[in-house]
Formats: C-alpha cells, structure tokens, sequence
C-alpha cells in the first residue's frame, strides 16, 4: 500500500465538483459518516475545513469522484499528523489577515465561496468560509 506523505493542501484547487458528474453513486451512509468525521477533525485542524465544506454539499448525490476526493483528504491527514495549532509567547508580534474568493466556482448553480483568515505571530486564530448567496451571472476570464 502507497503512503501519502503530501504537505501541499487537502484537495486539488482546481478540481471542479457537481451534483452529476456521471461517475457511479456511492452508499450514501458511508459518505456521510465519513464527511462527519471530517467535520469533527476541523476543529483542530483548520487546513482541511475548505475541502471538507465543498465536499459536505454533495451528502445526498455523493458519488465515487467525491468519494475519492474524501479519501484524499484523509490521506492529507495521514501525512501531516504532527500538523495542529500552537501558541506560543513571541517578542514581535504581527497580525496579518488573507481573504480570498473562487469566482463561482460551483459548476451547479455558480455560487462564489469567499472566505478570510486572521493570524497573530505565524498562528491562524480566526477564519471563515461562506458560499455567497448572490449568483454570479457572468465572469470574465483572462
């Protein structure tokens, strides 16, 4: 068996999902418990909370494609077990913060997910991800 030793991120940025994307359908309980479990792990390990949210929206239509992009989040996991958060006192202090959007990025109904982080020193203590309510009619790509 092959071991995932990646330190990248959780999930390809670029991989599109949808609701169907012709692939086989998957026992749906499994999905969901395995979702679930994700969810529960985000609280300490915010680098797969993004993965994890896009995925979660894919509990009733689940099908192999999301099934081994879960998969990949858990192998993620497995190759950064030593990863969490850490506090610790530092002399110089920095606040930084980082925002970003995917610019309609769901393929079902065109919704944007925006989202921020705030970090004191080189520790993340707040963040947040929200799929916009507003549909996007166009975007112009370069």
């Amino acid at each position: 068996m092959e071991e995932c030793r990646s330190t990248t991120t959780p999930m390809n940025q670029k991989e599109k999902f949808c609701n169907e994307d012709g692939a086989a359908k998957i026992d749906e309980t499994l999905y969901r418990t395995l979702i679930g479990c994700l969810m529960y792990l985000t609280t300490t390990r915010p680098d797969i909370m993004n993965a994890t949210s896009i995925l979660s929206r894919y509990m009733r239509c689940a099908s192999e494609i999301h099934f081994q992009a879960a998969k990949r989040i858990v192998r993620y996991i497995k190759g950064t077990i030593d990863y969490g958060l850490k506090f610790c006192q530092v002399k110089n202090s920095i606040l930084h913060s980082y925002s970003d959007s995917d610019w309609a990025s769901c393929v079902d109904d065109m919704r944007s997910t925006s989202g921020y982080c705030f970090s004191f020193s080189s520790t993340i203590f707040l963040w947040s991800s929200k799929r916009q309510e507003i549909i996007a009619q166009s975007t112009a790509e370069a």
